[in-house]
């Protein structure tokens, strides 16, 4: 569904990503790992056109979409939970989920219908519809921010750190409504996240990107017996390991860019 190639993307004279590659398939479950610095935040605003790419390519279903506005890769089918949820808090929940179809053309009773969806997916929402964003607890923003995203009928879901300040029952749920959300609907997912022990847990496949480039890839057992990664984001014992001809085999985070890029 998804492929980039050589993806090249940053911020003033920075460059953050350094020719990213990777592919998502249609009804997978992708996980991108790495630490803070990595560019992983920058990949999926890169994607969703929120950063302009500097070089490369994006292709969405065969058709390259590296040129398009934000919005018109929402009409594609792209959808992004962005790290911090970003939510309108002067806003209701109710009025939240009805700004996640603004790029819909569709009826009313269309538009109830997948509030009822989303409702479904996360019933502590139904009680707070007519609240602001502003008086949800963080787990319940993060639950609005997923659902905002589906309201646009996406046919790849992005997510950034979606645990990110959650309590682990609420880090749960969230990953329960995802896989549920990619069994019934075969939605595709593209995962970023740091907490490698649920993204492995639930992915089809994984990657790992270090210092804005692609440093390992596999499926998710292949990289939890990664020595690299069982050290970096496994809680393993030493950060690094040397293979058999006597070489580093761990990730060298030096060349990470601050503040979480």
């Amino acid at each position: 569904m998804l492929r980039v190639e050589e993806l090249r993307a940053g911020y003033g004279p920075l460059d953050v990503l350094h020719g990213v590659s990777f592919e998502t398939p249609p009804g997978a479950i992708v996980a991108v790992l790495g630490a803070n610095g990595a560019g992983k935040t920058t990949l999926l605003r890169t994607l969703t056109g929120l950063v302009r790419a500097r070089g490369g390519r994006i292709t969405l279903d065969g058709d390259r979409i590296e040129r398009l506005s934000a919005e018109q890769r929402v009409r594609r089918g792209l959808a992004l939970v962005p790290e911090g949820r970003e939510l309108f808090n002067s806003l209701s929940v109710r009025e939240n989920l009805l700004m996640g179809a603004f790029a819909r053309r569709a009826s009313r009773a269309e538009i109830a219908a997948d509030i009822a969806r989303v409702l479904d997916y996360f019933p502590r929402l139904r009680e707070r519809l007519d609240q602001s964003a502003a008086s949800l607890s963080g787990g319940e923003g993060q639950m609005l921010a997923i659902g905002r995203a589906l309201m646009a009928r996406p046919r790849l879901l992005l997510l950034d750190e979606p645990s990110l300040g959650l309590a682990p029952a609420i880090v749960e749920t969230v990953f329960d409504v995802v896989q549920q959300l990619h069994r019934e609907q075969r939605l595709t997912v593209l995962l970023v996240e740091q907490n490698a022990h649920m993204a492995l847990g639930i992915a089809t496949s994984a990657y790992v990107i270090q210092g804005g480039t692609i440093a390992l890839h596999g499926s998710p057992e292949e990289l939890a017996r990664s020595s690299s990664v069982r050290d970096l984001y496994l809680g393993g014992e030493t950060a690094s390991r040397p293979d058999a001809s006597g070489h580093d085999t761990s990730l060298d985070t030096s060349q990470d860019a601050p503040g979480g890029l």
